[in-house]
């Protein structure tokens, strides 16, 4: 352990059980943890009500109170309040709910400590880039393009009713895909930039991925999460002209 360095504060919604059962959204108070000399140590207990201000959004006010935790591990987050703690340094996690606390901290913990330590190249074998995301204006007349004048296939599309919009994969048989989203809210056409949406990445061992790309400060919109209409893991991350990237692990087959 490096004493110039402060030590690691991991934060916890978990209830009397002794697990990570708390949904970010439920949980009224987090527990702190850091190393201890013999594993993980509980510090303190923070409350979400002795933080509050006014009527400052409890989210805020959850990222103010966590400000000098660097990790949350909560049993279930949504993308919103997830890259909203990630923007203040706090990277939100539900990968280990219903883990016991203290068996999930010091996994947790490990895996910062050994991604901070100077490593071999990423092995990169089983990496692909597997798509490119363009918001466009009219999906039907894009996928007309695409198809029609530029001879892809399509080879997924759907309507997303809760988040409102629509999403279309398109490509060759022998490349990535391209994904369009057409965004029903959304009136007019694109800037030059703003249709441009992010590159995917198939990966594997994301989470030791992840905690390398932290260490070396790489921005994480969103930390690794299970898919809600999938079983694989994606997370975002940035380059460093803040174009997005996101990484996907696919399911064990």
């Amino acid at each position: 352990m490096n004493d110039t360095q402060p030590l690691l504060k991991i934060a916890v919604a978990g209830g009397p059980s002794g697990l990570i059962d708390m949904h970010f959204g439920q949980a009224d108070s987090f527990q702190i943890f850091q190393q201890g000399a013999d594993g993980p140590e509980a510090i303190e207990s923070r409350d979400v009500a002795a933080f509050a201000q006014g009527d400052e959004d409890r989210r805020d006010t959850i990222c103010r109170m966590l400000a000098d935790c660097k990790v949350l591990l909560v049993a279930k987050i949504g993308p919103n309040p997830q890259e909203k703690l990630a923007r203040a340094g706090i990277e939100a996690s539900d990968r280990h709910a219903g883990q016991p606390i203290v068996e999930a901290v010091a996994e947790t913990l490990a895996a910062k400590a050994q991604a901070a330590r100077p490593q071999s190249p990423i092995d990169a074998s089983e990496f692909r880039l597997i798509h490119t995301m363009l918001r466009v204006t009219d999906i039907e007349r894009s996928l007309d393009f695409y198809t029609r004048l530029l001879g892809m296939k399509i080879w997924e599309k759907r309507d997303h009713q809760r988040n409102q919009f629509t999403q279309a994969y398109v490509g060759y048989d022998n490349g990535p895909a391209l994904e369009l989203v057409f965004n029903w809210s959304h009136e007019g056409s694109y800037a030059p930039g703003e249709s441009f949406g992010h590159i995917a990445i198939e990966v594997s061992g994301i989470t030791a991925l992840c905690d390398r790309l932290a260490a070396e400060g790489v921005s994480m919109p969103r930390p690794p999460r299970s898919q809600r209409h999938g079983e694989s893991i994606v997370a975002f991350v940035e380059d460093p002209d803040g174009h997005r990237i996101e990484l996907v692990q696919p399911p064990v087959a």
